[in-house]
């Protein structure tokens, strides 16, 4: 079994209106996106778990392929399966968290249409397509992950069944993997999106003249 890593990327840029009337309909954009970063900011503290059970289960599952003893076999199948449904609960809690974010990200894009200069609304709508795309992409990266789990707590279950074949594990061993790499792609596009997201979030307070320091 491949270990893998659910880095989802939350490297948003943090910003600071130093003058802001909050009146302009750019600046009360930029309220509700940088309190869109700020809620999405607490993902950061799933990331570690996350990493360390998908580490925990990558030895359990070693050790599971290095003995025949039925129930040191149970016990680290049930050590595994617990490990696995820890992460449900984290990955489940991280999309609340993504959800609620882009939920306040959805408000700033209501004062789009007070754009009065076509650059600036051009811009923003950039931006806001480039958000759309990423959300889309965290959803199917979810979509996966969750998948995954499934996958993986019946590969636990499996090990130690009496009349397993080497053939029905090896199986079952091909399909984890295979949706492991389906989840590495699926988390390199949504970082990318992020990327060009704080990019044309970038341009767009430029465009709208917001005095705006940046930090990366």
């Amino acid at each position: 079994m491949k270990k893998i890593s659910m880095m989802v990327s939350v490297s948003l840029l943090i910003l600071f209106l130093t003058a802001c009337g909050g009146e302009d309909p750019a600046e009360l954009m930029f309220e509700h996106l940088e309190e869109a970063v700020q809620i999405e900011r607490a993902v950061e503290e799933h990331q570690e778990p996350l990493t360390e059970a998908e580490n925990n289960e990558y030895e359990l599952y070693e050790e599971m392929l290095e003995t025949s003893d039925l129930d040191e076999l149970e016990e680290l199948s049930r050590q595994a399966i617990e490990s696995a449904e820890n992460r449900r609960a984290l990955i489940e809690e991280e999309k609340e968290i993504i959800d609620e974010a882009y939920e306040e990200f959805q408000q700033a894009t209501e004062y789009v249409s007070d754009l009065e200069e076509e650059e600036v609304r051009s811009q923003a709508e950039n931006m806001i397509a480039t958000m759309e795309s990423r959300y889309e992409a965290y959803q199917e990266l979810y979509e996966a992950y969750t998948s995954t789990i499934e996958m993986d707590i019946e590969l636990y279950t499996m090990v130690y069944e009496e009349e397993l074949t080497v053939e029905e594990l090896q199986e079952q061993h091909d399909s984890v993997n295979s949706y492991y790499e389906e989840i590495n792609d699926l988390n390199d596009q949504f970082n990318e999106y992020t990327v060009a997201y704080n990019d044309e979030k970038r341009d767009f307070y430029e465009a709208a003249g917001l005095e705006v320091v940046f930090e990366d």
